[in-house]
């Protein structure tokens, strides 16, 4: 109840307006050195997944951490007294940053997390990320590296550029197998990243996916028929002039147009993704006519040749296939897939964004979005749920020509630290991408057919064998494999009702088709395990592609999955399973994992690791990880590791961690009459001091500070739900209720 209450409070203001983004901006312009304007570091608590996304809707532009439960955050004393009045959880964190002035956190500098000595390379302090410059080097390098199966098209200039002002081109890499596709246009993918400036994650996730995909190509059997059979687009950095500003630590957004925001240069330009031609300046809000704003949507629908650049290129890349009424749905035999991806918050958005009711795809694009959430572990819903943006890119690619098109939030910040760019966010967003590039035939129906997860070819893995070495196929088949919702149900599934495996040996017309049997002899229900022994005894040597799909109950097929094995009668078979073992290395909310000490006769190792506690949950994947889990307590690290013969072994351990130790809140009363006395003198806190308490007195009062002992008289007799939040010297908190009765002397 109380958090819907709050929510409801504050959910009428939430739609990323103008007034919501950019009243500290605004501050900065008036009064500077009025007090009510400066910016102070608050903590505000969130209790739920939607009032998280609420706040971060809110205020995205304020936000500098997120946390399992909190997020910290710049804001005025406005801003404060109104998330007070409404009810929230807020309190000034201790040694916070307070600025006088009242300048805008939107363009500065911050102080990264992970310093780098003797760095060579990337944006400073964050080597994992390339610059600008080295991106686009990059790029030139894998057009020469793999001029077969890789364009590099220079799509329009940037606002620098096109005013002579050096500025950069728009780079586009094309990547599909050019001599099997030399006169056939294939289903494409399209992805561009970094429309924002100062998300550094998805202007290096883009470099990586294209990297991943030309060096895996020959050993990948998923990567290699994608390769053939689709063509894939990567806009690498679709706002580079901000790019660069960003890469000197400044959290800029906006491209750098000169012509807007004469008040104040670091606050110049227009908000690309408020700039595309379709529901531009929407009466639903989420941009805004105010120059200096963070999300200003320009004077006009696409005036920033940067958008005029993706939209042309769109517009050439996909047919039209969507009517001109909102309720026109795109056919079902819709082709291409539109992927914008951004940071930050752990999210799958899909349109509309712009308007409050369901795209007419709505169903079709929320069984996709849900089945690239199931990947990345992040949470999916409709746009519209919780951010209201016209003339954003998602909506263009949906709108105006009909394409599944869809956002991703990556990861938890903008600045994101190498140890979680490298071992979570692009492992357990890549496959995401890579089912992204296998629907692109067919989005709007092939998704609702079931996934084959966890497929491994036991025996041989990516490893030659000889003829005759037993290979066990295992995997699951799902048709309710799906990511967590945000908002509503998810979408609906069936029971599996058969498997197919096509066996091809390269080189030779002639297939073979096996229908798989079901782990427990038959398929008859929406999750199902494969457990399958192929004989390779009549094999001829060669290499062999396992092609795999399934199909549901209502006759929907999924997409493909592929396996190469190859037959190489001078191979040695393996048979030995590795030993997974690993040593840590922990400090106070930080453990470096490491995993090379694991036992196997080969090198060719993977490693998934799942740190599983109260307040957390992760998955890594590398021999070295690190990971950071803020709090002291019980957690459950699991490591599965996998050699390439695909043998695998498990070792699973319970440990006790130190980090901070949040305080205990505790709290007794009495009352006489309509008065109450509150003693809150039993609190702990066990690794330090408690520095602040605050009582709210009753569900629909405030949060307000008081001492240990508090006095309260209410208005009338009845029942009143207590809180009591007590604050440590961490800024760690926790709250405490109890319902009490209050009644008149008689």
């Amino acid at each position: 109840m109380k958090e819907n209450i709050i929510g409801m409070a504050l959910l009428s203001g939430i739609s990323l307006s103008a007034a919501a983004h950019n009243n500290h901006e605004l501050a900065s312009k008036h009064s500077l050195a009025s007090p009510e304007h400066a910016l102070s570091t608050y903590q505000l608590a969130f209790s739920s997944d939607l009032q998280k996304a609420q706040y971060l809707t809110r205020y995205h532009d304020a936000v500098l951490d997120v946390k399992d439960n909190y997020l910290v955050l710049m804001l005025n004393q406005a801003q404060f007294a109104e998330l007070q009045g409404n009810g929230a959880l807020i309190f000034l964190r201790a040694q916070s940053n307070v600025r006088p002035n009242g300048a805008p956190i939107i363009n500065s500098p911050v102080t990264p997390r992970n310093q780098s000595a003797g760095q060579i390379s990337g944006i400073p302090n964050f080597p994992c990320y390339p610059t600008l410059a080295e991106t686009q080097q990059i790029a030139q390098t894998l057009a020469q590296t793999y001029p077969d199966f890789v364009e590099l098209k220079h799509i329009g200039p940037s606002w620098e550029k096109s005013q002579g002002l050096g500025g950069h081109d728009l780079t586009v890499l094309v990547l599909k197998n050019k001599k099997k596709n030399k006169w056939r246009k294939r289903p494409a993918l399209y992805m561009q990243g970094a429309l924002h400036a100062r998300e550094y994650t998805p202007g290096a996730i883009t470099l990586k996916f294209a990297k991943y995909l030309l060096e895996n190509r020959e050993t990948n059997a998923d990567i290699n028929w994608i390769m053939d059979q689709r063509e894939i687009h990567i806009l690498l950095i679709a706002n580079p002039d901000g790019r660069v500003l960003a890469e000197q630590g400044q959290l800029w957004r906006k491209n750098t147009n000169t012509a807007y925001c004469a008040l104040d240069d670091t606050m110049r330009g227009v908000d690309l993704n408020r700039n595309f031609d379709f529901a531009w300046a929407a009466p639903t809000g989420g941009s805004t006519d105010e120059q200096c704003a963070t999300t200003y949507h320009g004077p006009t629908a696409a005036s920033e040749p940067e958008t005029q650049a993706i939209q042309a290129y769109l517009k050439g890349l996909f047919k039209d296939r969507r009517g001109d009424l909102l309720s026109d749905p795109a056919p079902l035999n819709t082709q291409g897939v539109f992927l914008d991806l951004h940071s930050y918050s752990r999210y799958v958005m899909w349109p509309w964004s712009s308007e409050q009711t369901p795209s007419p795809n709505g169903e079709q694009l929320s069984m996709m979005g849900h089945r690239m959430a199931a990947y990345n572990g992040y949470l999916a819903f409709q746009t519209n749920k919780v951010f209201n943006a016209g003339g954003a890119a998602e909506g263009y690619a949906y709108g105006q020509l009909g394409v599944a098109s869809f956002s991703f939030e990556l990861g938890n910040t903008f600045f994101e630290s190498c140890a979680n760019f490298e071992g979570e966010i692009f492992p357990n967003n890549l496959n995401a991408l890579i089912y992204a590039a296998k629907v692109a035939k067919r989005p709007y129906k092939m998704p609702a057919g079931p996934q084959i997860d966890d497929l491994r070819l036991q025996g041989a893995g990516s490893e030659a064998i000889p003829a005759g070495t037993p290979v066990q196929i295992i995997a699951t088949v799902a048709d309710d494999l799906f990511g967590r919702s945000l908002t509503g149900p998810l979408p609906p599934s069936e029971a599996i009702q058969k498997v197919e495996l096509t066996i091809k040996r390269k080189g030779k017309r002639a297939k073979k088709r096996i229908l798989l049997p079901a782990a427990d002899g038959v398929f008859d229900n929406v999750y199902e395990s494969l457990n399958y022994t192929l004989d390779t005894h009549r094999w001829r040597q060669g290499r062999y592609t396992l092609t795999f799909r399934a199909q549901d109950a209502s006759g929907q097929w999924g997409p493909k999955y592929a396996k190469f094995l190859t037959i190489d009668n001078g191979a040695v078979p393996g048979s030995v399973a590795p030993v997974a073992d690993f040593v840590a290395d922990c400090r106070r909310g930080v453990c470096g994992f490491d995993g090379s000490v694991t036992q196997d006769d080969r090198n060719a190792l993977t490693y998934r690791w799942v740190l599983a506690g109260e307040r957390f949950f992760g998955v890594f994947h590398g021999e070295q990880v690190e990971i950071d889990y803020h709090l002291a307590g019980n957690y459950q690290l699991t490591l599965r590791v996998e050699d390439s013969h695909g043998y695998r072994d498990t070792k699973t351990v319970q440990l006790a961690l130190d980090g901070i130790r949040p305080p205990v809140a505790q709290f007794s009363y009495q009352c006489s009459g309509l008065t109450c006395e509150f003693d809150s003198s039993a609190s702990t806190d066990p690794d330090g001091e408690i520095v602040e308490r605050l009582w709210r007195m009753g569900e629909s009062a405030t949060y307000l500070p008081g001492a240990k002992k508090a006095t309260h008289t209410f208005n009338a007799p009845g029942e009143y739900l207590i809180s009591l939040v007590v604050i440590d010297n961490d800024n760690e908190f926790h709250e405490v209720w109890q319902n009490i009765t209050v009644t008149e002397n008689k």
